[in-house]
């Protein structure tokens, strides 16, 4: 029986003749075609990602931060059941996404622009594409103190989803416990590229000290991730366009400081449905000086919100860098004189006074008063609140001018490749943890 006869049979339809026999096999053969073709781009589009990972953020998600994109990088917390929390940064490179990987496949050549490498080498490739791939990561921090760290890890990539992951390899030297990534990367609809890059490790295995520091502090764990999630991918993105990001302004001009605008809720609530928190890496402004953000979906009514973050007796309750805090009201906000003290291998502590000032009713900002004693020259703050039906959403964005704060910390800052950014990556992240206990 041939094709024509079946397609009559089933349908129940008399085909007339020759010519109307070739119109429907031709109908049917297209048909199938695109129904296999179909099959094909939906199976290729599920990536088998290995145990031990968390989800990736669906490009429906990730189109919603369209608006952010375009001048920040974000940074989101997953923290998913019998997972360790893996930071993820989110960030938009204008370049094909073929010349996207074709950089980031190139391992060996890391040390010419990702802080801190100083030489990667791969040790093994495996018939399966698995390859072997050694880091190895040189600090030379301060006062003649240098450390190296070098782990290794066992990477493969999948090249239909544009995904690359890397876990432990067994039986190589590993400076950690646990360290394992996952990148995936989609194209937008005119020719960029989205880059996602997730990361965990576990520092508190690293070294005496670092067993020291995160075992008194585990919720520094999580911000100290965040810089390193924050600054890989803008490395790359650094790279490829040939535009400095990972910088640090010298000479701020504080007469010139503008904090950024209030971010529309659209591009929040999508992302924050689903993590609660990101974290947002402004692109430097033409004065090269860079803010960042936390935002957080706290299910509390605003006014309760509001009212607890102007409670600022309370903050050293919460902050625990904060040793104390007086706050005196005055027309349309306030004025909070603050002590800070914390450590970061030599103990550090400053002084301040703060004036708050609500800018409508959605928006507190704040600025270091430079007639009053204080240990840093300049510093910004925003505080934003959003009424939604899921709950409150409460943004904190800041900079502040640490390198006037503390000789030992200019000379990190200096010293070491991206540890402002990283640092203050890391106090707006704490921020946002430390929300917690609204």
């Amino acid at each position: 029986m041939n094709s024509c006869s079946k397609i009559r049979k089933k349908t129940g339809f008399k085909i007339k003749n020759k010519s109307m026999q070739k119109k429907n096999y031709n109908y049917y053969k297209t048909l199938v075609f695109s129904l296999f073709s179909l099959l094909m781009i939906t199976g290729s589009a599920k990536a088998q990602i290995p145990e031990g990972f968390p989800k990736i953020p669906s490009y429906d998600v990730i189109k919603t931060l369209t608006p952010i994109l375009e001048r920040a990088s974000v940074v989101i917390i997953q923290k998913e059941k019998n997972k360790p929390p893996f930071i993820t940064g989110i960030l938009l490179i204008n370049e094909k996404i073929d010349n996207v990987v074709k950089v980031i496949r190139d391992f060996e050549k890391y040390h010419e622009f990702v802080p801190n490498i100083s030489k990667i080498r791969i040790l093994e490739r495996k018939e399966d594409g698995t390859e072997i791939v050694e880091y190895n990561l040189a600090f030379d921090v301060a006062l003649g103190l240098k450390f190296k760290i070098t782990y290794t890890l066992e990477q493969k990539y999948d090249e239909k989803n544009y995904l690359i992951w890397g876990l432990p390899a067994k039986g190589r030297e590993q400076a950690f416990s646990d360290v394992r990534f996952i990148e995936k990367y989609y194209s937008t609809e005119d020719g960029r590229t989205v880059m996602i890059y997730s990361a965990y490790a576990d520092l508190a295995s690293f070294g005496f000290l670092s067993k020291l520091v995160y075992k008194a502090f585990p919720e520094l764990q999580i911000p100290t991730l965040v810089s390193v999630s924050t600054l890989f991918p803008e490395a790359v993105k650094e790279r490829i366009e040939g535009k400095k990001i990972i910088v640090e302004s010298k000479n701020v001009d504080y007469e010139k400081i503008k904090i950024p605008q209030r971010l529309p809720i659209e591009s929040l609530l999508p992302i924050l449905k689903t993590y609660r928190t990101i974290i947002v890496s402004w692109h430097p402004d033409e004065n090269n000086v860079r803010f960042f953000s936390s935002y957080s979906l706290l299910r509390k009514d605003i006014k309760y919100v509001k009212s607890q973050i102007t409670n600022f007796e309370s903050w050293k309750k919460v902050f625990r860098i904060i040793e104390d805090a007086k706050p005196t009201q005055i027309e349309n906000g306030y004025k909070v004189k603050f002590k800070i003290k914390y450590k970061i291998l030599l103990p550090i502590e400053l002084e301040y006074t703060q004036i708050y000032t609500w800018i409508g009713d959605s928006r507190l900002e704040c600025e270091i008063d430079r007639k009053e004693k204080r240990d840093i020259e300049g510093g910004f703050c925003g505080w934003d609140f959003y009424e939604t039906k899921f709950g409150t959403v409460i943004g904190y964005t800041e900079f502040s001018d640490l390198r006037t704060g503390s000789y030992f910390l200019k000379l990190l800052m200096d010293k070491v490749a991206g540890f402002g950014i990283g640092l203050r990556v890391g106090m707006v992240s704490a921020q946002a943890e430390y929300l917690r206990w609204l």
